[in-house]
């Protein structure tokens, strides 16, 4: 079924539309839309577009390090190894940064289904924690992908 963009007005494909859901072509421009706008229609920056930005940029980033790990582990000489490892732990602080900001802010934002809430936090909190213990950021980049 052929839509239009809530955001930008550009015509796209859906399988199946929602009653009253807004319809985004992309993420930028679902992102784009939640950015609140004043009484003069200007679009301001608030703390949830930023937040949004903030966490999207750090687990943007831990992915991206844990791909350059594993694409450098490839190649199977001792610096590719060596830059590999330093890129592994990277991706995987970068993890436990990502996971703790979405747990604060999943809590700070007094979501109704806090059982379910805090049952996914524990799960992707035990793989994180079972990731940095065996050195293996694909652990914390699943994690962190969940709980996103």
């Amino acid at each position: 079924m052929k839509v239009v963009c809530e955001h930008c007005g550009l015509p796209f494909s859906v399988g199946r539309v929602e009653p009253g859901r807004a319809l985004y072509c992309c993420s930028g421009c679902a992102l784009a839309a939640r950015v609140t706008a004043d009484a003069g229609g200007t679009r301001v920056v608030n703390a949830a577009w930023v937040t949004a930005l903030g966490v999207g940029f750090a687990f943007f980033n831990q992915v991206l390090s844990w791909l350059l790990a594993v694409s450098l582990a490839r190649h199977e000489t001792t610096q590719g190894w060596a830059t590999a490892g330093s890129l592994t732990w990277a991706s995987l602080a970068l993890g436990v940064g990502v996971w703790l900001a979405l747990v604060f802010f999943l809590l700070r934002s007094g979501a109704p289904r806090r059982g379910v809430d805090i049952v996914v936090l524990v799960a992707t909190g035990g793989l994180i924690v079972c990731a940095v213990a065996g050195g293996s950021a694909g652990g914390a980049v699943a994690g962190n992908a969940a709980l996103a």
